[in-house]
Formats: structure tokens, sequence, C-alpha cells
């Protein structure tokens, strides 16, 4: 079985690398990463926004660092990451609702079995693979020249090559988020144009 290349990135300061959920994620994933400080991870997300990643997190970190608060700074530059909360928190807590707000992919209680997790992450991976970006990256492996030459001139007259393109929707920038709409629309008009 090939192994996906998205990459697993876990945000937990009481797990080990030889965790049983790490070495089952290692089974179809080929990068799993744990982070026990949460800035070092929000860096590494942030400089490799452009690639195909899942976050694992606990709400519960030692020290100063609360998962609320690296999950509300996730979202400050990015909701492409799908974030899969592993918490002990407990759903009467305020924190909770405030981090549902920020959209989760899931929540699990750290009672959840390790195949569950497993499973949930996988199925994570599923749905990244559907996603407008992937499809967009796939699309521009299959399409011969240079990715890097301007494609696209902005209103504002900015220029975009396939692979900012492709950026500029895996950040959730304005103009990715602008540019998904209109691949949607013009995909809508194209398929309803063909009933006529």
């Amino acid at each position: 079985m090939k192994k996906s290349n998205t990459q697993i990135i876990i945000i937990d300061d009481e797990l080990f690398a030889h965790h049983p959920l790490i070495i089952k994620l290692l089974q179809y994933f080929e990068t799993v990463k744990l982070y026990k400080k949460a800035a070092e991870a929000i860096a590494l997300i942030k400089k490799q926004l452009g690639e195909k990643m899942i976050l694992i997190l606990d709400m519960k970190l030692s020290g100063n660092e609360e998962g609320y608060h690296v999950f509300s700074e996730l979202r400050e530059f990015s909701y492409q990451v799908p974030v899969i909360v592993w918490t002990g928190i407990s759903k009467e807590n305020g924190k909770f609702f405030d981090m549902i707000n920020l959209k989760p992919y899931a929540t699990r209680d750290k009672t959840t079995t390790i195949d569950k997790m497993t499973e949930l992450v996988r199925e994570a991976d599923s749905d990244i693979k559907y996603s407008l970006s992937n499809a967009l990256e796939k699309w521009l492996k299959e399409q011969p020249g240079n990715h890097d030459k301007p494609y696209l001139i902005s209103t504002g007259g900015k220029e975009y090559s396939l692979n900012d393109i492709l950026n500029e929707v895996r950040k959730d920038t304005p103009q990715g988020k602008e540019f998904t709409q209109d691949l949607v629309n013009l995909t809508i008009e194209l398929m309803t144009k063909k009933d006529e």
C-alpha cells in the first residue's frame, strides 16, 4: 500500500516518539511529526502552508501554552489545514465552545482508541484529496510548460503564475478565496450549459 504524502503534525506534550498512535499513523503516512512545543509546529505550518497537512492538537498543553490559543493562531492565517482536536477538556468547559467556533475538522476525547483516531486522520486525508487545492495541484502536474511564468493578471494588476494561484488557494488568502469562487462558478456554468 502506498503511503499518503500528507504531513501529519501532532502537538501534544504527553506523547512520545514511539507512541502507538504515531506508529500506527506511520503505516499510512510518509511523515508524522510530533511537537511538544506548539510554537515550533506553528512555525513549520506557516513555512510549509503550501503543503498538504493535518494537525492533531491536544488542547491541554503544559507550561504557558494552551491549545485554544494555538488553534486560534493557526486560524489567523489558514482554515485550509484540517485540525483534529484530541482533548481531555470536558464539553462543559467554556473554552470547548470557543474552540468549536474555530471550525475543527473533528473533536475526540483522549479515550478514543488508536484505531479510531487513525481512521479519522485517514478520513481527513481523503477529504483533502478531493479539495479544490488538490484538484488544482493534480491538474497542474499534468500541464506541460513552466508553471512559474505569469498566467493570470488580477484586476489590481498583480501577476500570478499557476504555482502562485495554487499557493493562494492553499493559504486561503482573499485572492485564493476569490479564485476558488470564480472557479466554482465557472464549473457550475459549464455544467449547466452542457445540458442546454
